[in-house]
């Protein structure tokens, strides 16, 4: 950072990051403990998998009325009641009795979560301005990839050497140590515009029911009866229909759609969703391949999986600075060609291993993931510092919503192929294989759009 930042903002960057990291590792540490979840409560089938669920689809469901608390409260209240909630909920699931129990705790630290993330994306977006906006945004997206980079690897090593308890121990820890220096962190108490202001109940309703019913349909429609399904899916169209009346109608909306229909704010939320879905189902994609095709153990799953989250690693470390000699246009377009084409060599993988060329390949789609900061820089900027709140909570919405996505995918798909060859939810290492080139043929739609949209990105 450039001399004009002070001690201060230094220490405050640093507090930040730490429940950002307590977040993303919510997610990745536990990809490496589903399996041992699944089996030590068999009253819910799938109870792996509606962990990470449950926990996006909260902090997507709810990061929206975080926006409204934060922008009345005051930023730096706000946070601490999020680090209290998701810490308490961190702590029912890992003294889970049994998979309600589990559930319920991942849904209180999803809604933790969705005020810890907008909070965080606030702060930045008021403490930094100029030059030195991007290497902050980069370098709170590292505590991301930190999370990324080092979850599966602990998740594999509690695995083998403890219970999978500790994997809810070991996420919240930064959070906990955030807390206890939280008064460390510039207040940036509420406007008297926004202590007025109505507060757009229905708005916030229908915002918030869209994500959760959204996802948990998509999870459960290879499960269910067609029927059902139908009845669901009419359900969220009326609810969005409403939703979208309601916003246009009224006068103080939860969300200025006048200002969501300009391009500087939907193309980089939209190239933002499409790298978050990629990066989880990727995750979920190779840590299915190393385990049940390679038959690997979780911590050897883990390892191989390194060099994949490196890759998110380093770029996310790097992004503010290359965005200044280069510009994010040329970056993105530069990343999504690079794993475009590293998706394109995946689809050839075989039973018997990586070659070096799918090596290659995963990194390319690492370094894709690593550059997801700028997206919400370039996002953030389109709202005023006092209302930074609801632009962040948009923004973080947009990227639970991505990773829900990216979570329930690779399942869905697993179960369409599933039914559609009667296997009854067994499959063959060949079966298996064809599965997952599938679900990788259908993410390639997602690169391509992304190299499209990204060579249309303006910047800030």
């Amino acid at each position: 950072m450039s001399n004009s930042s002070t001690n201060l903002e230094w220490k405050s960057l640093t507090l930040l990051c730490l429940p950002t990291l307590s977040i993303s590792l919510s997610t990745n540490i536990v990809v490496a403990a589903l399996s041992d979840i699944n089996h030590a409560f068999k009253g819910i089938e799938g109870l792996g998998s509606w962990t990470l669920l449950l926990y996006s689809a909260t902090a997507a469901s709810l990061s929206i009325a975080a926006g409204e608390l934060g922008d009345r409260v005051g930023l730096r209240r706000v946070y601490g009641q999020g680090l209290m909630i998701y810490l308490i909920g961190s702590c029912i699931a890992a003294l889970a009795i049994n998979g309600p129990m589990l559930l319920a705790g991942r849904v209180v630290s999803g809604t933790g979560a969705a005020i810890l993330a907008p909070v965080a994306l606030a702060f930045l977006s008021r403490m930094y301005q100029g030059r030195d906006k991007p290497i902050a945004f980069g370098y709170w997206a590292a505590s991301v990839t930190i999370g990324k980079v080092a979850g599966p690897i602990l998740g594999g090593l509690i695995e083998a050497m403890s219970s999978w308890r500790w994997t809810f121990i070991v996420a919240a820890a930064p959070a906990l140590l955030g807390l206890i220096m939280i008064r460390k962190l510039p207040r940036f108490e509420r406007t008297e515009d926004t202590k007025n202001q109505p507060i757009d109940l229905i708005g916030i309703g229908g915002l918030s029911t869209l994500p959760a019913i959204g996802l948990i349909t998509l999870n459960l429609s290879t499960h269910i009866h067609t029927n059902i399904l139908a009845i669901l899916t009419i359900i969220i169209f009326a609810i969005g229909t409403l939703t979208w009346r309601h916003l246009n109608s009224t006068q103080h909306p939860a969300i200025p759609l006048a200002r969501l229909k300009e391009s500087s704010w939907w193309r980089p939320t939209i190239l933002q969703l499409i790298v978050r879905i990629v990066f989880m189902a990727m995750l979920v994609i190779l840590t299915s391949y190393f385990h049940s095709i390679r038959g690997e153990s979780e911590i050897n799953a883990s390892r191989d999986l390194l060099p994949f989250c490196i890759a998110v690693g380093i770029m996310s470390f790097s992004t503010g600075y290359i965005c200044q000699s280069l510009g994010v246009r040329k970056l993105l377009q530069s990343v999504f060609v690079l794993a475009t084409a590293g998706a394109a060599i995946l689809l050839s993988i075989t039973t018997s291993g990586f070659r070096p060329i799918d090596w290659a390949a995963i990194i390319t789609i690492g370094i894709l993931a690593g550059s997801t900061s700028q997206l919400s820089r370039l996002a953030l900027s389109n709202f005023a510092p006092e209302e930074a709140m609801r632009g962040a909570s948009l923004n973080t919405l947009v990227i639970n919503l991505g990773l829900a996505l990216g979570a329930a995918y690779p399942n869905m798909i697993h179960g369409i192929v599933s039914n559609e060859l009667h296997l009854g939810g067994l499959m063959s290492q060949i079966e298996m294989l064809f599965t997952m080139r599938l679900e990788i043929m259908i993410l390639l739609f997602l690169f391509i759009a992304g190299t499209w949209q990204a060579g249309k990105i303006k910047e800030a």
